[in-house]
């Protein structure tokens, strides 16, 4: 096993959280998650509440889909925190990985998710902030500067069908604790 730039916090540390893999998925796109709920909230909405209206089948389907491309963004961001993760056990908090996640607000999701699980969030969150990043910019920097960029292949590719990515160390921290002591 190559040699870790993570250390583990000193024993009974307050900032050491344990992470399952299913919390990870959760939180590398947090976002993406609630826009999927709200969705499926407001598509169950429209079908209890809404008896006959002829752009009730269209509402449904639009809802199915918006939560659909949600959840495939979500796993496509969940494949880059586990990258992400990876790097930073290998390199520490260098602003390069940072940097190369910040013009979309799910990539900063996903990478803020990643430096909270090893404990580098406010280094990850004070870059984001410095470099000018707020809450509120939400529309990845691609498609403000050229909006006819969501009609390019590699558009969706990158952003809906990311290849799977294998992490090199465990996804539980306790794990990673355990072998970087």
């Amino acid at each position: 096993m190559p040699a870790l730039f993570f250390q583990p916090p000193a024993a009974g540390a307050s900032s050491r959280i344990h992470w399952s893999a299913a919390a990870s998925y959760l939180m590398s796109g947090l976002l993406l998650h609630a826009i999927t709920l709200i969705t499926l909230v407001l598509i169950v909405l429209v079908t209890v509440f809404i008896e006959k209206h002829p752009l009730k089948v269209i509402t449904i389907a639009g809802g199915g889909i918006i939560a659909a491309f949600a959840q495939l963004d979500a796993r496509s961001r969940f494949q880059e925190f586990k990258q992400i993760r990876d790097q930073l056990i290998d390199f520490g908090p260098d602003r390069r990985i940072f940097r190369s996640v910040a013009g979309s607000r799910c990539r900063r999701d996903a990478a803020l998710a990643a430096a909270r699980q090893l404990g580098y969030e406010a280094v990850c969150r004070n870059l984001f902030t410095d470099i000018g990043y707020r809450w509120y910019h939400l529309l990845p920097d691609r498609i403000v500067q050229a909006p006819r960029v969501l009609l390019t292949l590699a558009f969706w590719r990158a952003t809906f069908f990311v290849p799977g990515y294998h992490s090199r160390y465990p996804l539980t921290t306790d794990e990673i604790f355990h072998a970087s002591a």
